[in-house]
C-alpha cells in the first residue's frame, strides 16, 4: 500500500526518467501478460544497450512524476505533451481529476480530458481549469492516459486508439471488467494497468486495487503508484482475480454505505425526529464509528460487542438484523456485483459505426 507522493518544490527539475531503448509489442503470452521482445543489447526494463541503468532511470521515490514546475502551474492549455490524459470525463474521471489537481500532484494546465459530451466538457473546464477536447486521440498523446469510459464504450475507444499511442505511454484503465489481455491486444500496446478505484477518490480516501502488465518498468510503476496513491490507499495485487474481487467489495461500497445511511435517516424520521437531526445523528455516529475502528487495534466484532450489553436495547436491534437475514443480503449483494463485473468483461466489444473512425 502507498500514499500519494509529495509534489516537487518549485525550483526542482521535472524528474522524468531518461528514455532508453523500448521493447516491441509481440502480442500476449501466458496468463494474459504481454510478450515483449527486447531490442538487441537490451537486458531488461529500464536498462540501456550495455545493460546498465541510465542516469535518471531510478529517481528518488519521494518525488512525484506527475508534478510540474512552478511555471506550468498557471498554464490553462498544455504547451507541451500533457502529463495526464483522460479518455472519458464522467463521475469517476472527475473524482480522479479533483484528487490530482486538488492534491497538487499535477497542475490543471497539464491535464487534457477527452469527453464527447459538450456539457461535461464545460463543467470540467470551469470547475477544475483543465483543458478539454472532443478528440480522444489528442488526450491519448499524454504521458499517462486514464481510460475512464463505460464498459459498453470500450470497443469503440480501443478501435480509436489502436496503434496510435506513443511507445512510452502508460495506460491506466479504470473500466469495470476490462481485462489486461483485452486492453493490451485492443490497443496493441504493452504498458497497461488495470485499476479499480472508488468515488471517495474525490476526497483522497479511495481504496484502489490494481495490477500492471508485465511490460511496465520500475520507473513506470512508480508513476502509477504516485497517481493511484494520490487518490487514497493503493494496493497492487498478484493477479486479476484480486482486482475483480475488490470490484465486488470496494467498488460499490460507497453506494452500499449511502444506502444504509438513507435507511437509518428514514427510520429516525419515522420515530419523529426532524430530518436534519436524523441526518446529523446518523452521519456523525457512522463517521465516529469508522474513525474509532480506524484508530483502534480491535476488530469490528470486538467493538460491536462493547456496545452490545446482554438484554440491552442494541442487542434487540441486532437480533432484528439477524432474523431479517441482513448478513446474507450483504453477501449476496457483493457476489452480484462481482458476477456482473465479470459478465461485463466477457461482453463482445461494440465496433465503431461506419464513417466514425478516428
Amino acid at each position: 500500500m502507498g500514499r500519494g507522493l509529495q509534489p516537487l518544490p518549485p525550483d526542482a527539475p521535472h524528474p522524468r526518467p531518461a528514455r532508453c531503448e523500448g521493447r516491441r509489442w509481440q502480442g500476449l503470452g501466458a496468463h494474459g501478460q504481454p510478450h515483449l521482445r527486447p531490442r538487441r543489447g537490451e537486458s531488461g526494463p529500464g536498462r540501456c544497450r550495455d545493460g546498465s541503468h541510465r542516469e535518471g532511470t531510478h529517481p528518488p521515490q519521494s518525488r512525484s512524476y506527475l508534478a510540474m514546475t512552478a511555471d506550468s502551474m498557471d498554464a490553462t492549455v498544455p504547451s507541451r505533451r500533457p502529463a495526464l490524459g483522460f479518455i472519458g470525463g464522467g463521475v469517476m474521471a472527475e473524482a480522479l481529476i479533483g484528487a490530482v489537481t486538488g492534491g497538487g500532484l499535477a497542475a490543471p494546465g497539464t491535464l487534457l480530458v477527452g469527453e464527447v459530451d459538450e456539457e461535461r466538457r464545460r463543467v470540467l473546464r470551469e470547475q477544475y481549469g483543465v483543458e478539454v477536447t472532443a478528440d480522444n486521440l489528442a488526450a491519448a498523446d499524454a504521458e499517462l492516459v486514464v481510460l475512464a469510459v463505460k464498459p459498453q464504450h470500450l470497443g469503440v475507444v480501443l478501435q480509436q486508439l489502436r496503434g496510435q499511442l506513443r511507445e512510452d505511454t502508460i495506460v491506466v484503465s479504470i473500466i469495470a471488467g476490462a481485462r489486461l489481455q483485452t486492453l493490451c491486444e485492443g490497443l496493441e500496446h504493452p504498458l497497461v494497468v488495470r485499476a479499480m478505484p472508488n468515488t471517495p477518490a474525490r476526497v483522497r480516501k479511495a481504496a484502489t486495487f490494481w495490477i500492471p502488465s508485465a511490460g511496465l518498468s520500475e520507473p513506470a510503476l512508480v508513476r502509477v503508484r504516485s497517481l493511484l496513491g494520490a487518490l487514497g490507499t493503493e494496493v497492487e495485487v498478484a493477479d486479476e482475480a484480486g482486482v475483480e474481487m475488490a470490484t465486488g467489495l470496494a467498488g460499490p461500497m460507497p453506494a452500499f454505505v449511502y444506502f444504509l445511511i438513507e435507511a437509518f435517516i428514514d427510520a429516525g424520521v419515522a420515530l419523529g425526529l426532524p430530518r436534519d437531526q436524523a441526518t446529523l445523528a446518523t452521519v456523525e455516529s457512522m463517521r465516529g464509528s469508522l474513525e474509532l475502528l480506524h484508530r483502534s487495534q480491535e476488530s469490528p466484532a470486538a467493538l460491536r460487542k462493547q456496545v452490545t450489553s446482554p438484554g440491552g436495547a442494541t442487542l434487540a436491534g441486532l437480533k432484528v438484523f439477524e432474523s431479517a437475514g441482513v448478513r446474507d443480503a450483504m453477501d449476496a449483494a457483493v457476489r452480484a456485483v462481482h458476477a456482473r463485473a465479470q459478465e461485463l468483461g466477457r461482453l463482445p466489444l461494440a465496433p465503431l459505426e461506419p464513417g466514425k473512425e478516428g
